[in-house]
């Protein structure tokens, strides 16, 4: 077993019952550097066990008056360790209810002194017949939209038993997110930010149905899901700019400045060789391109590695999409589809593979 006498415990706390005392219990037997318990506005009947908490195990509690939600208490917890205990190597999140042994706890930071530059996750077997239905299914459903849209396989998205390094914490304190969401947040951040996401399986612990779990199925599922949401419609919104700049440029240019006029026995091959098409489709894509790579590099995907690769890169992709694009482009207008109405429905088609690209090739 590794030295943990660098490690933090921190454990976020609303209206915790002795299943807290009786994990502090067990966790004073392993030499932990320090335990810090964040009173996430707890009822004044719960002051006597916090009290007895830390007179007994020397746990340090900082707290506030109103309940702000689990994300707004880890977030807390964070900045009063890395603000006041400056030798810490690690920090290790865990629940208050008992879902998370002692053993495991251990494990993970373990894991998180060895993969300094990797979040670590203690990881549950979802297919465990302890897991509850719901839990079970939402799982499932959060691993793999979550696999969709950020391209990295996580097996337990909603584990609150996580590891941090000293070296990588400062990148999870100030996104958003106050509640269940800010934990799906981090995972999303890891993910953008190319930090290494590493798992342990851990022991599946659900006690009385886990009755003492203070989740909320249909608010924090629709807080959680609203982050993919976000993700997507920034994404979207900027796809749809550029498609409506593409649209007015190309549009502008083929009626008003070309005055190109379509004859009805075109073939597919005139169309696709006309000049005045070509050059209105390269003129107005090279411009709502370059507003769109702006956007997304900055915005959806936050990316900030070096603008010369990602650019290369984009419009290596651009390029790509833009053959795909023309050819759909030709083949409307030439089965008689009006050319204002062709051009976004090539470009509103290849829309998914150019998120999919964009989020594993380019950004």
């Amino acid at each position: 077993m590794h030295d943990l006498s660098g490690t933090v415990i921190l454990i976020p706390c609303y209206e915790p019952d002795e299943k807290l005392f009786e994990l502090l219990q067990r966790l004073s037997e392993k030499k932990f550097m320090k335990i810090v318990l964040v009173n996430d506005g707890s009822k004044k009947e719960c002051d006597e066990l916090f009290c007895r908490c830390k007179d007994i195990f020397d746990c340090t509690v900082i707290g506030y008056d109103k309940n702000q939600g689990k994300g707004f208490a880890l977030k807390k917890g964070f900045t009063y360790i890395c603000e006041n205990i400056k030798d810490f190597e690690c920090i290790v999140t865990a629940d208050s209810d008992g879902q998370h042994t002692p053993e495991d706890i251990c494990r993970v930071a373990e894991e998180a002194i060895m993969n300094k530059n990797s979040v670590i996750l203690g990881s549950r077997n979802c297919l465990d017949k302890n897991v509850p239905l719901r839990s079970r299914f939402g799982n499932r459903l959060t691993r793999t939209v979550f696999r969709i849209l950020c391209g990295v396989s996580v097996n337990d998205t909603q584990t609150g038993l996580r590891g941090f390094s000293k070296e990588i914490i400062g990148n999870f304190i100030d996104i958003p997110g106050n509640r269940y969401e800010y934990e799906m947040r981090v995972l999303m951040t890891a993910g953008q930010k190319k930090i290494p996401i590493k798992e342990i399986e851990i022991q599946t612990v659900y006690l009385n149905e886990n009755a003492s779990s203070h989740f909320n199925p249909l608010k924090d599922s629709i807080r959680i899901y609203s982050v993919f949401g976000a993700h997507i419609a920034k994404f979207l919104f900027s796809s749809l700019f550029a498609t409506f700049i593409d649209w007015i440029l190309f549009t502008c240019l083929i009626y008003f400045v070309f005055r190109m006029q379509v004859p009805e026995t075109a073939s597919f091959t005139q169309i696709l060789s006309s000049i005045p098409l070509l050059v209105s489709f390269i003129c107005a894509r090279a411009i709502s391109s370059l507003i769109n790579f702006i956007i997304n590099k900055n915005v959806v995907f936050k990316n900030k590695k070096n603008i010369f690769f990602s650019a290369l890169k984009y419009y290596f992709l651009v390029i790509l999409i833009a053959v795909s694009s023309y050819l759909l482009l030709s083949l409307f207008v030439t089965i008689g589809i009006p050319t204002a109405v062709a051009q976004p429905m090539a470009t509103v088609i290849l829309f998914a593979a150019s998120y999919y690209f964009q989020r594993a090739f380019v950004f």
